[in-house]
């Protein structure tokens, strides 16, 4: 009776032992399938940024430098703007000398704004280098060119085509960016020696209201603030009659305050 005991005494402990190594076996596999299956994730995600920063490194590499067609300012600016990663996530401020000269993060007292003007440029150099923009994923692009492009003697129709392209690529390439335009500026020809007529800036700024409108874009129209009799450039917000001081920068600052935070 004692030896039939102990034996199913020992088969029960048997059965117990062996179903407790059935269930670690089985936990133990759905802790290896769970880790792979993060693993695999992490290497998705992980592959997936590689992939976008090859892109990327493919589109700043397609930059055009050449100092046969792009000023040494122009490719100092650029290339600096390559060097740092600073920007990433911030408000970014696009177009020519208007854009550059100004410290908009003093200006604004925001240290989350970087600027990208660059002096003498046009809608055709801001494509050239927006993949330098949009690899940043800013918050926010305030965009403001075009008045180059009128002094060149392009059309308004040649200039919106690549205002559509700019949009287009910022979209695609950064798409929680939002994005606002700038109208033109008015210039002051009593003071500046210029060919650029006033009917043009007003013609484009007209055009650029159809298209923010057409792509949900905000526009932000300056033009009346600086603007005095005959379409003429404030003379107290001007030395030569394009740029503006630091009074127009001021005004100019009220008018867009709103839309930095």
């Amino acid at each position: 009776m004692k030896k039939t005991r102990r034996a199913k005494k020992k088969k029960r402990i048997k059965r117990k032992t062996t179903l407790i190594l059935i269930i670690v076996i089985v936990l133990f596999s759905q802790s290896i399938c769970v880790d792979l299956e993060k693993s695999n994730k992490v290497d998705t995600v992980t592959s997936k940024v590689l992939e976008k920063n090859e892109a990327v490194k493919a589109q700043l590499d397609s930059i055009n430098l050449r100092k046969d067609i792009y000023s040494e300012y122009y490719i100092n600016k650029v290339t600096s703007f390559m060097a740092s990663d600073s920007g990433k996530g911030k408000i970014v401020f696009l177009g020519d000398s208007l854009t550059d000269i100004c410290d908009w993060s003093e200006l604004l007292n925001n240290n989350d704004i970087i600027n990208r003007g660059i002096s003498l440029d046009t809608t055709d150099g801001v494509l050239n280098r927006l993949v330098e923009v949009t690899r940043l994923n800013p918050k926010k692009v305030f965009i403001m060119i075009g008045i180059n492009d009128i002094g060149k003697g392009r059309s308004t129709r040649s200039i919106i085509y690549n205002y559509k392209k700019i949009l287009d690529f910022i979209k695609e390439n950064s798409k929680s960016t939002t994005i606002y335009v700038q109208s033109l500026l008015p210039i002051n020809k009593d003071i500046l020696k210029t060919t650029t007529k006033n009917e043009d800036i007003i013609n484009l700024n007209k055009e650029l209201v159809k298209l923010c409108n057409s792509y949900e874009v905000k526009y932000i129209d300056l033009y009346p603030l600086f603007v005095v009799d005959n379409n003429k450039l404030n003379p107290e917000y001007t030395v030569g009659g394009l740029h503006v001081n630091g009074k127009g920068y001021i005004v100019w600052k009220r008018a867009i305050e709103q839309y930095c935070n």
